[in-house]
């Protein structure tokens, strides 16, 4: 097996390093270098980053077409794996390869697309899991190798599930790529499909569930952060005790949103649509993160407003 790795996020660098420790690496793709969060100079993708620590070649077209294509072929390669890549690949780059697997965080035909992960979280999942397909025509419709399910608690954020499948990529993809009697079956059941994240889905809505402003606050961490606005400003929620299954459960009396008040051992006691969340981690605008306690200590006319 002489394999094309395409990869471009963190989630994708334990599997290539065990891609790698097997010799099974021919060529690493990803993404060109992008702005950093300041936007003054240009960073590697953490797979770059490891492909080089490894001494693997790294390609990294703007484009797969014509160009990005021959020089991939001379390479020889007769696999292409894909794992969090971001490019959809056209039938002439997909013809270069005799094999094609990808690598999805879902369990499919479940949250197709970029987005699946926090998909999950955001939908209340009580199981996810990472599939192992073919790469078919359309986005994420490959048939299916392998399943590995992974069972949610409600507490998992979109950073911490990434992390989990990141490390248990590797156990679960090595033995099917490696076994010679693998075969492939059609994806079944209802699809559902996912889009890019925006920074304005972090906006919570809290006359929405309990549960679904849980799921919000855990789906957006790290990233977009999930906030409210207060006094016309956004009060970022980067951290929610407990478990997104066991809250709601009765309509409170104040207005959705409330500060109500500051409990011990849980955080930020806020109204919700049908119960009430509590917010243990905040980031206020120009200040660094800090727990509910210090939050309510420098904003004492906090309790009682209204986060909209």
């Amino acid at each position: 097996m002489r394999m094309v790795f395409a990869g471009t996020g963190a989630i994708a660098v334990p599997l290539l390093e065990a891609l790698a420790s097997k010799g099974l690496v021919s060529l690493v793709l990803t993404a060109p270098d992008a702005p950093g969060k300041r936007g003054k100079r240009l960073l590697p993708s953490p797979v770059k980053e490891k492909a080089e620590e490894l001494g693997l070649d790294v390609y990294q077209p703007v484009s797969i077409r014509t160009e990005a294509r021959e020089h991939i072929a001379s390479y020889g390669a007769d696999t292409l794996l894909s794992f969090c890549y971001g490019k959809i690949f056209g039938p002439r780059f997909l013809s270069l390869f005799r094999e094609t697997f990808n690598v999805h965080p879902s369990l499919l035909p479940l949250h197709r697309g970029p987005s699946p992960i926090y998909a999950a979280i955001r939908n209340g999942d009580r199981e996810t899991g990472i599939s192992l397909q073919s790469i078919g025509a359309g986005v994420d419709e490959g048939d299916i190798y392998a399943v590995l399910r992974i069972p949610l608690d409600g507490t998992e954020t979109e950073g911490s599930l990434s992390g989990k499948v990141a490390s248990l990529a590797p156990g679960f993809v090595l033995p099917v790529l490696l076994d010679p009697g693998r075969a492939a079956v059609k994806q079944e059941g209802r699809p559902s499909s996912t889009s890019f994240v925006a920074k304005e889905d972090g906006h919570i809505d809290f006359s929405a569930s309990a549960a679904e402003v849980h799921a919000t606050i855990r789906a957006c961490s790290p990233w977009p952060k999930a906030y409210g606005l207060l006094g016309g400003v956004p009060l970022y929620i980067t951290g929610v005790w407990g478990s997104g299954f066991a809250v709601g459960g009765g309509r409170p009396s104040e207005k959705p949103g409330t500060i109500v008040a500051l409990e011990k051992g849980k955080g930020l006691k806020i109204a919700a649509g049908d119960g009430y969340i509590y917010a243990v981690k905040v980031l206020p605008p120009m200040r660094k993160e800090m727990d509910a306690p210090s939050f309510i200590n420098g904003s004492r006319g906090a309790i009682g407003s209204i986060l909209e």
